[in-house]
């Protein structure tokens, strides 16, 4: 069994036709442990509030007991991660960490809490501390990462970024729905995370 936490990013309310929701469907149809919070004011949301949840949850999937534990972030929901164990409020490692389309930070500043500076050297040592595995994908025309998503996480996290072409922002209205390649990613970490 794996065990799983979803973090979903700003404006997200865990609707059906995005592929977050049919992953944890799917995962969870398969016997998987899947946690897929919905975080608290989506469309004014407070990192700090974000923060505490997140750590409750994932104590909640560690006190779950033995299996894989894989956390899955899509666009603000990975740089809660990030400024989670930058801060550190990450206190046990988890197996792997993806990062789906996360979003620049600077293109975040009027979120309430935020403070992620990817330059700092210490928050590539906290992020790599958080997780034996991480992996970054992204796409080559995503609103969110006008910068490119090797320049903007790959090159500051040293991690080769994982890009589909024409994804954008990995959203629902972008066609991301069922996405078969995330699900078999989760239950082996060498499936093709790419395949629709």
């Amino acid at each position: 069994m794996v065990k799983v936490l979803m973090l979903h990013g700003w404006t997200n309310r865990r609707l059906p036709d995005v592929w977050h929701h049919q992953m944890t469907t799917a995962l969870r149809r398969a016997g998987h442990q899947v946690l897929y919070p919905q975080f608290p004011n989506p469309d004014e949301p407070s990192l700090q509030e974000w923060q505490d949840l997140l750590v409750a949850e994932l104590q909640m999937l560690h006190d779950a007991g033995e299996g894989e534990t894989v956390v899955i972030g899509h666009s603000l929901g990975c740089l809660n991660w990030i400024q989670a164990a930058a801060t550190g409020k990450i206190t046990q490692p988890v197996d792997r960490v993806l990062f789906v389309a996360p979003a620049d930070p600077e293109l975040l500043q009027d979120i309430d809490g935020i403070a992620v500076d990817l330059s700092k050297p210490s928050v590539n040592a906290a992020v790599h501390a958080s997780t034996s595995s991480l992996t970054i994908l992204g796409s080559d025309a995503d609103p969110w990462s006008p910068r490119g998503m090797q320049a903007t996480f790959g090159e500051p996290l040293n991690v080769e970024a994982v890009i589909i072409t024409g994804a954008r922002h990995f959203t629902a209205a972008d066609g991301w729905g069922q996405w078969a390649g995330v699900v078999d990613w989760v239950i082996d970490p060498s499936a093709d995370i790419t395949k629709r």
